[in-house]
C-alpha cells in the first residue's frame, strides 16, 4: 500500500524570503509536502553568512531552510528578473518578506500576479506592515521585541527590560503565524476556489502571542503583573544542577510537601491556605530551597515527576540531546550536511514526512537546483528563447 500523500504535496511555493521570519513559514510547507523553491540573490540568503558559522554553516539557515529547492537569481539582471516573474506564476503560494513597494517594482507584487492568477495566495511577511505609518522602518527581532512590549514583560528583578536573547523569538513566532494564516488561505482556495492576498508582521505576531498579557494589561491598569502559577513555584539551585518546579493547585503544592517529607510547612499559618501562601511566597520558597539542596536535581525529578509533581531539571542543550535515546519522545532526526558530517535536525511537531514515512529532507546549497528548476520551468511555461542565460549559473 502506497504511503498516504502529505497534506502540500502537488503545490509549488515561490519562496521570496530571507532571514529567519519568511523562511521558517516556508519550511513548514516543505515539511508538509509542498514543493518550496527558494530563490536566492547573488552569493544566497544573507542568513547563510550569519556570524556563528559551524563547520562551514550557520546553524539559523539550516533550521529554516531544509527541505527546500535553491535557485540563484540577480533580480537586478533583466533575465534573470523574467525567470522570477515567470516561475512565480507557476506557483500556487509567493511568499516574500521584502521591505514594503520592492516587489511591486519588479513585477512580482500581489496586484500583477493575482491578476494572472487569481487562485494565487500570496503572503508578505513584513515588521510593520505595506501601509502602517511605521512601514518604512527596518525591523528585525530586536525591534518587535521592544515595540511589542515583550521586553517589559520579560525584565529582571530590578525591573529593567530584557529581550529574550539566543533565540529569535519574534521572528520564529512570525513564520508560525505566517504558516497558519497560508494554510488557511489554501484550505479556503480548495474549499471556495479563491485566492488570497495575507500579510503578516512581526508586530501583529507578537501582539498575538502576548494577547493575554495584553488583556492582563489593560484590564489592570497598565500593571504587568505577575504570571507565575501558585507559589511555590521557581527555579531551585540544588546539590547538582537547577530543578524548575511548577505547582497550579493546592493539591500540588500538598503532594510535593508530602513526598519531600515536609508536611509540617503546610501546618504553619502562613503557608496554610493559597492565599497566605501567595503572600509569603518569598519565605515558602524558602522552606523548599532548603529541603532541595539534599539532593541534585536529577534525582529530585525522578522522585517527584512520576508522583505528578511537575518538577523538571534545567536541561543544556547537550543534556536535552542526550536524554533523547531513552526518552522515546522522537524529537531528532539526523541530516547529513555537505562536508560538515551529521546534524540534528528538529522534527516538524505535526509533519508526518518525517515520522518514520521518508528519510529527512536535505539541506540545499545555494542554487544547486537552477538546472532542474530552469528545465521544468520550461516544460511548464516555454520562454521565447530556450538558452539560458550566464548570469543564471
Amino acid at each position: 500500500m502506497s504511503p498516504t500523500p502529505l497534506a502540500m504535496e502537488g503545490l509549488r511555493v515561490f519562496d521570496l524570503t530571507q532571514g529567519i521570519a519568511g523562511p521558517y513559514s516556508t519550511m513548514l510547507m516543505a515539511a508538509h509536502g509542498a514543493e518550496v523553491i527558494k530563490v536566492e540573490p547573488p552569493g544566497g540568503d544573507w542568513i547563510r553568512h550569519a556570524r556563528n558559522q559551524i563547520r562551514g554553516h550557520a546553524p539559523a539557515a539550516i533550521a529554516v531552510n531544509v527541505g527546500k529547492k535553491s535557485i540563484q537569481l540577480d533580480l537586478k539582471n533583466a533575465d534573470d528578473l523574467a525567470t522570477a516573474q515567470r516561475l512565480a506564476r507557476t506557483c500556487d503560494v509567493v511568499v516574500e518578506s521584502y521591505r514594503p513597494g520592492v516587489v511591486d517594482r519588479l513585477g512580482l507584487g500581489p496586484e500583477r500576479l493575482r491578476q494572472d492568477k487569481p487562485t494565487l495566495v500570496y503572503c508578505s511577511v513584513t515588521g510593520f506592515g505595506r501601509n502602517s505609518r511605521l512601514s518604512d522602518r527596518p525591523v528585525i527581532d530586536h525591534i518587535a521585541q521592544a515595540y511589542s512590549g515583550w521586553m517589559h514583560i520579560n525584565a529582571d528583578e530590578s525591573g529593567t527590560p530584557q529581550r529574550t536573547r539566543n533565540v529569535v523569538l519574534a521572528d520564529q513566532i512570525t513564520g508560525l503565524y505566517a504558516y497558519q494564516a497560508i494554510a488557511s488561505a489554501l484550505l479556503r482556495r480548495f474549499r471556495f476556489g479563491t485566492g488570497e492576498q495575507l500579510e503578516v508582521t512581526l508586530a501583529g505576531a507578537m501582539a498575538a502571542f502576548l494577547a493575554p498579557r495584553i488583556i492582563s494589561s489593560a484590564l489592570s491598569d497598565g500593571k504587568v503583573g505577575n504570571a507565575e502559577f501558585t507559589a511555590p513555584t521557581g527555579d531551585y539551585p540544588t546539590q547538582q544542577g537547577v530543578l524548575v518546579v511548577a505547582v497550579q493547585k493546592p493539591a500540588d503544592v500538598e503532594r510535593l510537601f508530602a513526598l519531600l517529607g515536609r508536611s509540617d510547612v503546610l501546618r504553619d499559618a502562613r503557608f496554610a491556605t493559597p492565599q497566605s501562601r501567595s503572600q509569603n511566597a518569598g519565605a515558602l520558597r524558602h522552606e523548599l530551597a532548603a529541603v532541595l539542596q539534599s539532593k541534585t536535581a536529577a534525582q529530585w525529578e525522578e522522585l517527584l515527576a512520576p508522583q505528578g509533581v511537575m518538577a523538571c531539571e534545567a536541561r543544556d542543550i547537550p543534556h536535552f540531546l542526550a536524554s533523547q535515546g531513552g526518552d522515546g519522545l522522537d524529537l531528532i532526526e539526523t541530516l547529513a550536511l555537505p562536508d560538515a558530517g551529521p546534524c540534528p535536525l528538529v522534527r516538524i511537531p505535526g509533519a508526518s514526512s518525517w515520522q518514520g514515512r521518508r528519510t529527512p529532507t536535505r539541506f540545499p546549497q545555494v542554487g544547486e537546483d537552477i538546472q532542474h528548476i530552469l528545465d521544468d520551468l520550461e516544460a511548464i511555461a516555454p520562454s521565447a528563447s530556450t538558452a539560458t542565460d550566464n548570469s543564471l549559473s
